[in-house]
Formats: structure tokens, C-alpha cells, sequence
């Protein structure tokens, strides 16, 4: 048996898992995450049944990993932001890296949407520690720094800016994208990512507002 070094040996688990995931998304889209089976999915990986029990526990750890997977690209993108970056850079940058994966992989966040109604309860806690906290604490960990820096405001809360941030894009730009229904896709994305990411930093307020013209008094009856 030839001998691998640790960083090959890695790569060759890598390797094997995105080809297990593949097969995964594939039978999931086509069957359902409910009815389909570890031994479809072996099948359409081209490996035996028992080999999938050596990357991953079960059907349940295929579904969540599907996404965990995904969203990696934006995770790497925060990881090797560049410091000189200005935050709108950052954050529109950031934004955009966010909307191509969802572009790419819009049919394995498809997939976990439908199965939720079947996902047990430590499947809904794993997704929620594996991929959604995950990708908020990444994006938290940037704002955090930022705030260190003295370029955001030190009263703020780095946590509630993670979720406040991407809770602005959510329903604006991502989800659309997820359900692909061509009605909610009114809004230009590169519109929608440049609005959104001044409104964050800079608000809805005018530089100069016009002053609130005086109230009549209230006649007494």
C-alpha cells in the first residue's frame, strides 16, 4: 500500500467527500431527501455502500455537510480579506462572493429547504451550528476587528452586526435566488448589494435633513 504524506492524505479525504456530496445533491434532487438511500447515492458515487460510513455518520451528516460545503468560498473570502480594503469594499465584495454561491448552489440550499420538515431536532441544531452560526461568526469576527480598529462605533455589538448585516440581504438578494421565482428577482442585484451596504454603514438620513416644520397647537374643544 503506498505510503501518502498527511497534507496528500487530506486531499485524497477531500477529494472522496466532494464526490460523495455530488452524489448526494444529485439523488437528493431527484428523489427527495426523505426517500432517497445511502445505497443510491453509493451508486451514483461509483464506491461501495459501506465506504460513505467512512466520511460520513449517516444521511442526516450528508444533508447538513451539502451547504457546510458551499458556503465555503465566502467563508475563505472574509478569512483572506485584505486589510487596506475599505469597509464598503469589504462588505460589497463580501455580499457578491455570498450571491455567486447561492447562484451556484441554489439548488442544494433547495434541496435543505424541503427537507426541514423531516430533519429531527439534533439535524436542525447541527445545521445551525455547522452552517448558519458558522457563516455569522465569520462575518462577526470581520466586524469585530473593524470595531478594535476604531472603524465602527465601539458601543456596537459585533454579534448583532453580523445578523443585522446579512438579515438586510436575506430576503433582498439571497432568497430570490434560493426559491427562484422570477417575481421576488425585482430588484438589480448589483443595485440591491450597493443600496443595502450604504444603508448598513451610513443610514437613511439625509446629510443636512430639513428641519420638522412647527406643530399648530392642538385647539382645546
Amino acid at each position: 500500500m503506498p505510503k501518502f504524506s498527511p497534507t496528500a492524505r487530506r486531499a485524497l479525504v477531500d477529494e472522496r467527500k466532494t464526490q460523495i456530496l455530488a452524489a448526494a445533491a444529485k439523488v437528493f434532487a431527484a428523489k427527495g431527501y426523505e426517500r432517497a438511500t445511502i445505497a443510491e447515492i453509493a451508486k451514483e458515487a461509483g464506491i461501495a455502500e459501506g465506504s460513505i460510513y467512512n466520511y460520513f455518520k449517516n444521511k442526516g451528516d450528508l444533508l447538513i455537510s451539502l451547504p457546510r460545503q458551499a458556503i465555503q468560498p465566502p467563508i475563505q473570502f472574509i478569512s483572506a480579506m485584505a486589510a487596506p480594503s475599505s469597509p464598503e469594499e469589504m462588505l460589497t465584495n463580501m455580499v457578491r462572493t455570498m450571491l455567486a454561491t447561492l447562484k451556484k448552489n441554489s439548488h442544494i440550499f433547495r434541496i435543505l429547504l424541503s427537507a426541514l420538515p423531516s430533519m429531527t431536532k439534533q439535524m436542525k441544531e447541527q445545521y445551525l451550528q455547522q452552517v448558519i452560526l458558522y457563516a455569522i461568526g465569520m462575518v462577526e469576527v470581520y466586524f469585530e476587528k473593524q470595531i478594535q480598529q476604531g472603524v465602527f462605533r465601539s458601543d456596537l455589538n459585533s454579534a448583532i452586526l453580523a445578523r443585522a448585516f446579512i438579515g438586510m440581504f436575506f430576503p433582498t438578494v439571497l432568497l430570490p435566488e434560493i426559491l427562484q421565482i422570477e417575481a421576488a428577482k425585482m430588484i438589480d442585484d448589483e443595485e440591491a448589494i450597493s443600496t443595502c451596504v450604504r444603508i448598513f454603514l451610513h443610514g437613511v438620513m439625509a446629510e443636512q435633513p430639513p428641519k420638522p416644520k412647527p406643530r399648530g397647537k392642538v385647539p382645546i374643544e
